[in-house]
């Protein structure tokens, strides 16, 4: 589409700086919240390993075997998806981006439209956008497939409350995360199905029922991965929980012990797990560690790589174009929480 701008009578000074839209930082990528499997170009294999130990009592003739040894692998591949946005140059001539313009019918291009408009606030909502989809994504196909189970209270059987938000869930090119931990082909089977998660049925969650809501997802986890002192587990929440927790912790008849804030309010914990804020729907919590969480692609940096030029040689207008690939994928899924209300 072209570039849309209301443009005024420039005859004065323009103020500095131009005001920015708004918008989230990838923080998934920026602060490593999951795992990065990058040099992906089709497709890479996860092996799951497992194995129980069986004691039995000694014998100096022949043993029976005891106890089991498992692995299975999954093949993953990337989805090669694009950005596009056309655009004429010219539209920009008589705005305040003039100032910039080399001299010269021929030179309509402004390096402060390119930093301020494209490099930054266009950059930035792709980079938005892909994080919300690595976490939110459903595929037409898997949506389907949800939506023809048969919800249950069993771990085994797909939530009513899970179904819901699959239903809601707009349609894409990859299954995100919390798609993926409801139901994938990443099992020994090989077959798609429920996923291994461990369910927790939440409600709606209010700064007066937060800590209630997270005391279910808390006694959920693993008492083997909580331990894990090395690669301790998150809490993946959605960023309005921030606000959540410290409308709760200035409440003086609340538990002040549950939520610990850092001073600069920029680390929140729960019981001692750290909570990180990402692009999740409302109502839902995911516990995991974030080796369990991984985001493949050929190239993390190609988020951030531009292609710009014009569409043709005969022709002024021109196109932004950003080529990536990715694909989530969660291993471990039966130590993995996913709470939905």
């Amino acid at each position: 589409m072209a570039i849309t701008y209301n443009i005024v009578d420039f005859r004065g000074k323009a103020a500095e700086p131009i005001m920015e839209e708004l918008l989230f930082e990838n923080e998934t990528v920026r602060d490593g919240l999951v795992t990065f499997q990058d040099d992906i170009k089709a497709e890479t294999i996860f092996t799951e390993a497992s194995a129980s130990a069986t004691m039995q009592a000694y014998t100096s003739g022949a043993p029976s075997s005891a106890g089991s040894l498992d692995a299975f692998d999954v093949a993953v591949t990337p989805v090669k998806v694009q950005y596009y946005q056309e655009f004429d140059p010219n539209t920009i001539r008589f705005s305040r981006f003039k100032r910039d313009m080399a001299p010269g019918a021929w030179n309509i291009l402004s390096g402060e439209f390119e930093r301020v408009v494209i490099g930054g606030v266009y950059a930035k909502n792709i980079s938005a956008s892909l994080e919300s989809l690595y976490w939110n994504n459903a595929l037409a196909a898997t949506k389907v497939s949800i939506a023809a189970l048969t919800p249950g209270a069993p771990q085994t059987s797909i939530g009513a409350e899970e179904q819901t938000l699959a239903a809601a869930t707009t349609a894409g090119l990859f299954d995100g995360v919390v798609t993926t931990m409801m139901y994938n082909a990443s099992n020994a089977a090989a077959s798609a199905g429920v996923g291994g998660r461990i369910k927790v049925v939440g409600t709606t969650i209010t700064s007066a029922n937060i800590k209630a809501e997270y005391d279910k997802v808390y006694a959920a986890i693993p008492a083997v991965v909580l331990a894990g002192a090395v690669s301790p587990p998150y809490i993946y929440a959605p960023r309005s929980h921030k606000q959540l927790i410290n409308i709760y912790d200035s409440d003086p008849t609340n538990f002040r012990d549950a939520f610990d804030v850092s001073a600069d309010r920029k680390s929140y914990f729960y019981n001692g797990v750290e909570i990180k804020f990402v692009p999740i729907p409302e109502n839902v919590l995911i516990a995991a560690k974030k080796e369990h969480l991984h985001w493949c692609t050929d190239l993390v940096g190609d988020v951030n790589t531009m292609q710009i030029d014009k569409i043709a040689a005969n022709r002024e207008d021109m196109f932004l174009k950003n080529n990536l690939t990715v694909i989530p994928h969660v291993q471990n899924q039966a130590f993995n929480v996913l709470y939905v209300g």
